[in-house]
């Protein structure tokens, strides 16, 4: 039989975790889904609870925290600051910062390889790709892709190829990742930034600023197969989860359009506050998150009907925003 003061102890303990649990502590917030938004002009970190859409906590960020990425892992987040080298890594189920890795000379995107082995971070300045072991958080090689002030990066859903999106040459550098080239540069728009493919990876949308449009990109050619006309200037774009429907940022309209995939028909144009930035999906895909960068608000939307549910206040200067899964088995996404 145990001694009675390790009964107590045990049940002492028990019993403080219970009352964390039910306060909302770390190790709540750790079984739930979690929407993380950083708020760029005041450095900070805002954590918010799906269910609820309340602000769990604002964190610090450091200075000018902007683009957040998710590791596959589900779990880790990875924060850019504008003008660090450095990546801040942030533990998405104990709510802090673990540790800072050099992402090279100025960050300012990144994405992961699918197997989560290595990410691929572009600088924007340097006019250059670096490549970070994610393991060890030592950085593995270096990529010349051709393009000039690159401010984004898809990978291809088998892994083998990056998608760069170069601002000022006005173009997309399809950059074999195996053989650390670019082997295409793909003319589309003024001011490109945003991007996202379908999800069987056949189909590229760049998101052409200044001409109002999106090319559609057949990925086995790497030839523009199309146009889409749009109201107004384009800036962040992403697919739904289920690849159904094409998600798209038009700032100076305060508005996000919808188009149907593959006909690329608009079916919805929803306001919203002021200079939506950036989109985030649940995983089932129920439901998107935009910052809107201006209002200093994040909005909800359903995302089956295409309809405003909510609107989320967080921090001055709503950019980043990423959706992090409740740790279990992944929900699909509906057909």
């Amino acid at each position: 039989m145990r001694p009675l003061s390790a009964v107590l102890r045990r049940l002492a303990g028990a019993a403080a975790l219970a009352l964390l649990v039910a306060w909302g502590g770390p190790a709540a917030w750790a079984a739930e889904e979690l929407v993380l938004v950083t708020n760029t002009r005041e450095g900070t970190l805002s954590v918010i609870s799906r269910a609820t859409g309340q602000v769990l906590r604002t964190l610090p960020a450091g200075p000018k925290a902007n683009r957040l990425t998710l590791a596959p892992d589900g779990r880790h987040v990875y924060i850019i600051n504008d003008g660090r080298s450095e990546v801040r890594i942030f533990d998405a189920h104990q709510l802090r910062f673990t540790k800072s890795v050099r992402g090279g000379r100025d960050p300012y995107n990144l994405a992961f390889s699918p197997d989560g082995k290595f990410a691929y971070l572009v600088n924007t300045y340097s006019d250059n790709l670096t490549i970070l072991e994610v393991a060890t958080g030592r950085l593995a090689g270096l990529i010349e892709h051709g393009g000039n002030n690159p401010v984004n990066i898809k990978v291809s859903p088998d892994g083998k190829l990056a998608y760069v999106a170069n601002e000022l040459s006005e173009d997309v550098s399809v950059v074999d990742l195996a053989a650390r080239k670019p082997i295409k540069q793909i003319e589309a728009g003024h001011y490109i930034e945003g991007l996202d493919l379908s999800r069987d990876g056949k189909w590229l949308y760049i998101m052409n600023g200044e001409r109002k449009s999106y090319s559609v990109v057949d990925t086995a050619t790497h030839q523009i197969a199309r146009a889409i006309p749009l109201p107004d200037e384009p800036h962040d774009a992403l697919v739904t989860p289920d690849g159904r429907f094409l998600y798209i940022t038009l700032p100076h309209k305060n508005a996000v359009v919808v188009h149907s995939l593959p006909d690329h028909k608009e079916v919805a144009f929803v306001k919203q506050g002021l200079r939506p930035d950036l989109i985030a999906f649940t995983p089932d895909g129920a439901v998107a998150y935009v910052s809107n960068r201006d209002s200093k608000e994040v909005w909800v939307m359903d995302a089956r009907k295409h309809v405003n549910l909510r609107r989320i206040k967080t921090g001055d200067g709503a950019h980043g925003v990423v959706v992090v899964p409740a740790p279990g088995p992944k929900p699909l996404a509906s057909r």
